[in-house]
């Protein structure tokens, strides 16, 4: 990786966790503790739908559906550079493992949004892990780098066979479906960094709308375009500080969004509530004004 890829790829992560960071406390400051609750909220659903499609391709390849899998094939996740992980132990049951550094929480701590990300690592990796099984994994997270006092995150990610019902054991579990052939050379892609932080950047954002939409209606939706708006003069800022002269290509290639919405073809899945058109309108159209 040559160091302008290891930069765009920064910034497209970075960006990522901004963008939940402002909308995050943007909802906080709004609502107090029903904030919280949606910010909560919204995070489940977007862990929800990214262990669906996980175990949705798993099924697809002719997978079984257990914690190997889950952590070593085909993940959405783009690589990163930053994050240094020392791996326990990992088998079909359990993943244990210890996060020595991540830059999620580095960028949330820089932006003074801890106890935000403190939020989505409660709540992301529990519904996202225990979705992918059927709700059956227990997630376990002792420790936490956006934890105070915290100096590295702590995983046990637990799936049981004896939790299973009958009918789920087959669909995890080798041992139990005697006439299964694993599939030959399973190689599930890992998308590019663009690619992969798009798609989490806009369906993070959609869960985040629908969620405040539910809890408190048009009231949700506007702390959600105050958010947004917050959110184009922070990344205009940010991108001015690190670039100085910026052109929409530069826009184009550091930051998640894809900002032609029309050659967006997830709006088609993630569009209700006005999502399209909010973000269009309170982000996407300033945030160009601002930096062009």
């Amino acid at each position: 990786m040559t160091e302008l890829e290891e930069s765009r790829l920064n910034n497209l992560e970075d960006h990522y966790c901004i963008m939940y960071a402002i909308l995050g406390r943007t909802l906080m400051e709004e609502f107090a503790t029903d904030g919280e609750a949606i910010l909560r909220q919204g995070t489940r659903y977007y862990g929800q739908n990214r262990g669906t499609i996980h175990r949705q391709k798993h099924l697809d390849a002719g997978m079984k559906i257990n914690m190997y899998n889950l952590f070593t094939s085909g993940g959405d996740l783009p690589g990163d550079t930053r994050t240094f992980r020392e791996a326990q132990r990992l088998n079909e049951e359990e993943r244990v493992s210890h996060t020595l550094t991540c830059p999620m929480a580095d960028i949330w701590g820089a932006y003074g949004c801890m106890d935000i990300g403190r939020i989505y690592c409660e709540e992301f990796h529990c519904a996202c892990y225990s979705t992918y099984a059927y709700g059956y994994t227990k997630v376990n997270i002792a420790k936490t780098l956006t934890q105070e006092g915290d100096d590295y995150c702590s995983f046990n990610v637990v799936l049981r066979k004896a939790d299973l019902p009958e009918e789920l054991q087959p669909v995890c579990f080798e041992e139990f479906d005697p006439d299964y052939v694993p599939p030959e050379k399973v190689s599930l892609p890992v998308p590019g960094a663009k690619e992969g932080y798009r798609s989490l950047w806009l369906r993070l954002y959609y869960f985040l709308l629908q969620a405040a939409v539910e809890q408190k209606q048009e009231e949700g939706r506007k702390a959600i375009e105050k958010g947004l708006q917050k959110l184009a003069e922070t990344v205009a800022e940010a991108f001015k500080k690190q670039q100085g002269s910026i052109d929409k290509e530069f826009l184009e290639e550091n930051y998640p969004l894809n900002l032609d919405t029309g050659q967006e073809p997830m709006w088609k899945d993630y569009g209700k509530n006005g999502a399209k058109e909010l973000a269009e309108e309170a982000f996407i159209k300033p945030l160009l004004a601002k930096c062009l």
